[in-house]
């Protein structure tokens, strides 16, 4: 299993701070897009990604960015 937040994109704790650093650059967050991979077959990996992209959302709700767009 490839941890794809290591390879591309983010972890939840440098979503947080890509969050926060928009905020003070008072730019629009309008959404969240993952990958799980192209050979994906496990289910329990879509789950975990819309879990942590909800856990995103919900950060960026804390600090007033609203997300509205969830890309798979």
């Amino acid at each position: 299993v490839c941890r794809l937040s290591v390879k591309f994109g983010a972890t939840l704790k440098t979503s947080r701070l890509l969050l926060e650093r928009a905020k003070e650059l008072d730019l629009a967050i309008v959404g969240v897009s993952f990958h799980v991979g192209s050979g994906c077959t496990d289910p329990e990996t879509f789950v975990q990604a819309i879990s942590d992209a909800r856990c995103v959302f919900d950060m960026g709700a804390e600090l007033a960015s609203i997300c509205t767009c969830l890309i798979l």
